[in-house]
């Protein structure tokens, strides 16, 4: 069996190294249901999530809605994005590609409508007493109030009615920068 090149040779007795990472994981779609007021959050959170020129981003959400944001994310990546959105009071889901991929429209529509039904994203009233003015305070407001600014706009306490799944977030993290605030859902 002397048939075989050399290079041939050499790549059909090489060992097989093992792989040190586990394989990747099923890719996710990241879809938007509803958009939240702040459409400028919106766009840069968009950006954030696919990164991408702002031009994208615009087209992106000029789309009907439910759309998708993107369809080749890690379940991490996913996570993450749905969080961004969720910051700026808007509602995302993710599912994995293939799923919604073999989904019909009733399904998928099934799916959007209970979704925005859930008490996740019902209307949740957040009284913030108030913000330090320090790094993470700043990076408090920034990643969920946007243009608010403590030392310029109205004093606190101030209060905002966010999707509850939002109200949450925001009171984990307010105890981790020494905000204080308080959550009262409808």
């Amino acid at each position: 069996m002397n048939w075989l090149d050399t290079q041939t040779k050499e790549i059909l007795q090489k060992v097989v190294e093992p792989k040190l990472a586990p394989p990747r994981a099923a890719e996710f779609t990241l879809v938007l249901v509803r958009q939240g007021a702040d459409h400028a959050r919106l766009i840069r959170a968009i950006r954030r999530i696919n990164d991408c020129e702002e031009t994208e981003a615009v087209e992106l959400l000029a789309q009907r809605m439910p759309v998708r944001v993107n369809s080749d994310l890690s379940e991490g990546d996913a996570l993450w994005g749905q969080f961004e959105l969720i910051c700026c009071d808007a509602v995302g889901i993710f599912i994995r590609s293939e799923v919604l991929d073999q989904m019909d429209l009733a399904e998928f529509q099934s799916l959007v409508q209970k979704t925005s039904q859930s008490t996740e994203f019902q209307p949740a009233a957040v009284t913030i007493a108030e913000i330090p003015r320090n790094e993470p305070g700043l990076s408090f407001v920034d990643q969920f109030l946007g243009s608010y600014e403590p030392s310029r706009d109205a004093a606190l306490p101030l209060m905002v009615v966010v999707p509850f799944k939002k109200a949450r977030i925001m009171q984990h993290w307010a105890t981790r920068v020494g905000a204080k605030l308080r959550c009262q859902t409808k």
